[in-house]
């Protein structure tokens, strides 16, 4: 077994590599796809596609469960308590996938980055921190002929025991009380048409943005074959909208999960940490008509 955990420190070593080239803080958040591929007969790792059903059954890499990032955002649960999602279904999902506390997880999506984000995130708001996230996702991976299965994995489900960490995530409440405080920026990452209520996509009530909401989106963070910029690009997209490491950063978007978190993700690479997740989103501050909003 020792030959094992020697090749196993040497591929983490390549992949830290290959991430710091870009000049990241926190490497560890991303796995690049040549790192993955010698990977992938590990058994303490679990692939999940963040994909929908559908995309899932055309072809997905080899051993992937499939969790579906959108099953992961329920409105009357961010209604409710303002998480993302209930302690009963991130325990069903993740645990249906064979995730335990020990288990490593890769998470990617169609290259979108978005959906990968979405799944990274909820498993990190339930205390479950070993994971990361495809650089580049099922595009690049296929770009550069890797193998890719229909076969459906049988996977023996896990004791996933859900930890919500309240400090990663704001309430409609504490948005309401802080819309205007000093040294916070709340950080629209939906395209520019539904930032000024051009557009309005289903589970909109309204069109527009949060008071004071600057425009962010978070394509701005994607490089070729969607995979993310390099550290020094994705500063310079924060400092040109006025933000700083200092800065408290709360990202929403439509439903709390994919576009905001995919901008939370870009942050936290650099090393900016201080960003929390609106999980209600525009579909909870929109519903209701007394709230105040900006076109």
């Amino acid at each position: 077994m020792k030959w094992i955990a020697v090749l196993a420190g040497l591929t983490f070593a390549l992949f830290a590599a290959g991430a710091q080239a870009q000049g990241y803080a926190r490497p560890e958040l991303l796995i690049e796809t040549e790192e993955l591929a010698r990977l992938l007969a590990d058994p303490r790792l679990r692939l999940v596609d963040a994909a929908d059903a559908a995309t899932y059954k055309r072809a997905h890499l080899p051993g992937a469960a499939n969790i579906p990032y959108l099953d992961l955002s329920r409105i009357d649960e961010r209604r409710g308590t303002g998480h993302p999602t209930s302690n009963f279904e991130a325990e069903r999902l993740f645990g249906g996938a064979g995730i335990d506390a020990g288990t490593q997880v890769v998470v990617y999506d169609g290259g979108e980055g978005a959906p990968a984000s979405g799944v990274w995130f909820v498993l990190d708001f339930f205390g479950h921190g070993n994971v990361r996230v495809l650089n580049g996702g099922f595009r690049k991976w296929l770009q550069e002929g890797r193998p890719v299965t229909q076969d459906v994995p049988v996977i023996a489900r896990k004791k996933f025991t859900p930890s919500p960490q309240p400090a990663k995530i704001v309430t409609r409440e504490w948005v309401k009380r802080n819309l205007r405080g000093h040294g916070i920026v709340f950080a629209d990452t939906r395209s520019f048409n539904e930032y000024i209520g051009r557009e309005q996509p289903p589970g909109a009530a309204r069109g527009g943005h949060i008071p004071g909401a600057i425009h962010l989106e978070w394509s701005n963070f994607s490089a070729a074959t969607a995979s993310f910029k390099s550290a020094a690009e994705i500063e310079a997209e924060l400092k040109k909208r006025g933000i700083s490491r200092e800065t408290k950063v709360v990202t929403y978007c439509q439903g709390g999960l994919g576009r905001s978190t995919d901008v939370a993700l870009a942050m936290k690479l650099i090393g900016w940490d201080n960003v929390v997740e609106y999980p209600g989103s525009w579909e909870e501050w929109s519903a209701d008509p007394r709230l105040p909003l900006e076109r």
